[in-house]
């Protein structure tokens, strides 16, 4: 298995960044989930609930995170911050997080025609996963449930073998696409060395409706939760790519091969 393409969605729930390398850190690849959108309680948005974020674009331009939206756009230093503390909420995750700047705010909240906030991920926001197997534990960013995603390429072409509609990868919102020739083999839980990191996969990943998602125009539609159900159905939910954790950090880049290790 080598790496076929590298993602980092920035700002959690919004449109992702293809990169030739990333430095991939315990939280995750660096600058993935970093930022999140918040409502007036601190409760993290995504697009299940609102779709219309796919429709945000992102990008580095040097130390600024820019973000689009149809004509109009928005930069912001990645290291800016104001003293304004926020309390907020990643699913059961209680958390610490400043908030970027009330102009960048306001921006989303026009777009979005709801009061948000952007918080940023700073050294006060601390965040740990729980694990039931060595290390037992991991900081983690702002994404749902573990710092990588990983996705198989013999995985989507065997969805898109069995699916009415071609369904692009990117709905599955993966930091690294692999190369594979057997469906699903990056389930394995297994340790294993990917350029200079090491990574660990911990269990398949349970999908949800943001799958159904169309990252180019926020519509939503049926598929491929609909075929997936069909033969990727265990204990009622939808397994579909795999989270890993790093257990050591490092440069990845397109290309590198994965070399399986025995060390847990």
């Amino acid at each position: 298995m080598t790496i076929k393409e590298i993602h980092i969605y920035p700002i959690k729930s919004l449109g992702g960044i293809s990169l030739p390398h990333a430095h991939v850190e315990e939280r995750g690849l660096q600058y993935d989930r970093r930022w999140m959108l918040v409502d007036k309680e601190g409760t993290f948005l995504t697009q299940r609930e609102n779709p219309q974020l796919a429709k945000f674009s992102c990008s580095i331009q040097e130390n600024e995170l820019e973000v689009n939206y149809g004509k109009e756009k928005i930069r912001f230093s990645m290291d800016q911050s104001i003293e304004s503390i926020e309390r907020v909420k990643v699913w059961s995750s209680k958390l610490k997080a400043p908030e970027v700047d009330p102009v960048v705010s306001e921006w989303f909240s026009e777009h979005l025609q709801t009061p948000v906030k952007l918080v940023a991920m700073t050294p006060i926001s601390k965040r740990a996963k729980r694990l039931f197997v060595p290390p037992y534990s991991t900081s983690l960013s702002f994404a749902d449930g573990y710092p990588i995603l990983l996705l198989g390429t013999a995985s989507m072409d065997t969805l898109n073998e069995q699916c009415p509609e071609i369904i692009p990868a990117n709905r599955f919102r993966a930091n690294i696409f692999l190369n594979t020739d057997a469906p699903h083999i990056e389930d394995e839980k297994i340790s294993f060395s990917l350029g200079q990191a090491r990574l660990k996969v911990i269990k398949p990943c349970a999908r949800c409706t943001v799958i159904t998602i169309d990252q180019s125009n926020g519509e939503k539609g049926k598929e491929p939760l609909k075929t997936l159900a069909k033969y990727r159905l265990r204990r009622n939910k939808i397994w579909f790519g795999a989270n890993a954790i790093c257990l050591q950090e490092g440069l990845v880049s397109i290309g590198d091969a994965i070399i399986h290790d025995d060390i847990a």
